[in-house]
């Protein structure tokens, strides 16, 4: 098929306004230097989970986030281990336990001055660190001719108040201010950087890592690759329908996001249903005795049990991945690391029922060995309230099921989580109560066993 009968974008009919893409500077480590008086940019600090109370022994955390000066000082970024830092530590290293709900609050002290700037309307968190707004209308108000000239009181309100820096990507619209936060503002001296309709050639189509890109992961580059795309610019100039035929809708966002096009509006309000629920965790040491391993999947079946049933949705298809711990080696196997299955059941958000599938899964191909991962994922959703009775399990069994687990969830809802457990929860091995306390699975909340430190819920 001829290139010219892809479709052609007119930029003049395209939505044109004055977005930012602003983005806290090494978050989580940047707040833990403000606090100990520090200066984000020049101290080399790490927010390790569960790093050692002992400096003479090594820590086995995972390195949650890194400040610059530790990125650049020891080769690391902030899907690190603990192993990747030198040891023994250097003295001038900062090691700080990540304090999650701290960092929820600071997110909403960051975002309440956001709002100085930009009704509700023109105001959306991207993510922890990262929040979009249209300041189309309030360049005006603070007698800015320029988005960039706002972007900078932005900047100076938010480090004068928090003591926190941050970086701005500015653009027509959500994508092209994300690329110039993602491609550009972290190299420029102030921080701040700007693509426009005008600059998509010189600006994208020279970037030659498609990963760099938002929205292109490794294994979507490796598709793009083997279609003979290995840039912005041949994607941009990629078959249209090829590129539909072989990659789907995925492939059509991603041709026009090539030409810097995306019709998305902040206040445009849109809530999708998840195609899957889940839950994963690095537990805290090497698990070897068989039952340990079955109380946590219990407890991680009773979670996810619980955000299906706050969802409206039901599953028909379990997974359970088991990772090996590192230096455990699989004779049978050597460069097997774990083992990821799944099951078929019926329509059901049972936590004992979606327990024991997994279980099932578990003792088919544990072998004995020793496990730091632990993920479970219901696929093949369904949404709806409705109580499908199995025809090979008593009819008052299945209902007495059902009435326990709402009677288990409203009493976490308003108590918490920690007001009634499963006896297994306090057995050796147990994950649950000591996750409870826990926000993203950090110090400091687990959907579906949340908590406070008072036992009520968040």
């Amino acid at each position: 098929m001829d290139w010219n009968d892809n479709p052609k974008f007119d930029y003049n009919r395209e939505p044109s306004r004055d977005i930012l893409c602003i983005d806290c500077k090494s978050f989580y480590s940047s707040v833990e230097c403000v606090e100990r008086g520090l200066n984000p940019l020049t101290t080399k600090l790490v927010v390790m989970s569960y790093p050692s109370d002992n400096p003479e022994e090594r820590g086995s955390g995972l390195i949650l986030a890194s400040s610059p000066a530790a990125k650049k000082a020891y080769g690391i970024s902030n899907v690190s281990r603990a192993r990747d830092l030198p040891f023994p530590y250097p003295e001038d290293l900062v090691i700080a336990a990540p304090r999650m709900s701290y960092y929820m609050k600071k997110n909403m002290e960051i975002n309440n001055i956001y709002r100085k700037y930009a009704d509700e309307n023109n105001h959306s968190v991207f993510s922890v660190d990262e929040t979009f707004l249209d300041v189309t209308d309030s360049l005006k108000l603070y007698g800015c001719k320029t988005a960039d000239e706002l972007a900078r009181l932005i900047q100076i309100d938010v480090c004068r108040t928090t003591g926190i820096y941050t970086t701005v990507g500015i653009g027509d619209n959500c994508w092209l201010a994300k690329a110039a936060l993602d491609l550009y503002s972290k190299s420029n001296r102030n921080m701040r950087a700007e693509i426009r309709y005008e600059d998509v050639q010189d600006k994208l189509w020279n970037i030659t890592d498609l990963t760099e890109l938002c929205g292109i992961a490794k294994r979507t580059a490796i598709r793009l690759n083997r279609l003979g795309i290995h840039t912005v610019y041949d994607l941009a100039h990629a078959d249209y329908w090829r590129l539909k035929t072989r990659l789907g809708i995925i492939g059509t966002e991603l041709y026009a996001k090539s030409w810097g096009i995306d019709r998305s509006f902040i206040g445009q309000k849109y809530t999708p249903k998840s195609k899957s629920i889940g839950n994963s965790q690095v537990l805290n040491r090497d698990y070897t005795r068989r039952d340990e391993i079955e109380v946590v999947i219990k407890e991680m079946a009773d979670q996810v049990g619980t955000r299906l049933r706050r969802s409206g949705a039901k599953t028909e298809c379990v997974s359970l991945w088991v990772g090996y711990s590192m230096g455990y080696i699989d004779y049978e196997n050597p460069d097997k690391r774990g083992f990821h299955q799944q099951i078929r059941l019926p329509l059901t958000n049972s936590s004992k029922e979606i327990a024991e599938a997994l279980l099932i899964i578990f003792s088919r191909h544990y072998k004995r060995q020793d496990v730091r991962n632990i993920g479970i994922n219901c696929s093949k959703l369904t949404y709806t309230n409705t109580l499908q009775l199995n025809l090979f399990q008593e009819p008052e069994e299945q209902i007495n099921d059902f009435k326990i687990d709402f009677i288990v969830d409203t009493i976490r809802k308003k108590y918490g989580f920690k007001s009634i457990v499963h006896a297994h929860s306090y057995m050796p091995g147990s994950r649950a109560i000591e996750r409870s306390s826990l926000v993203g699975g950090h110090a400091g909340g687990m959907s579906g066993i949340e908590s406070d430190s008072n036992g009520t819920p968040n």
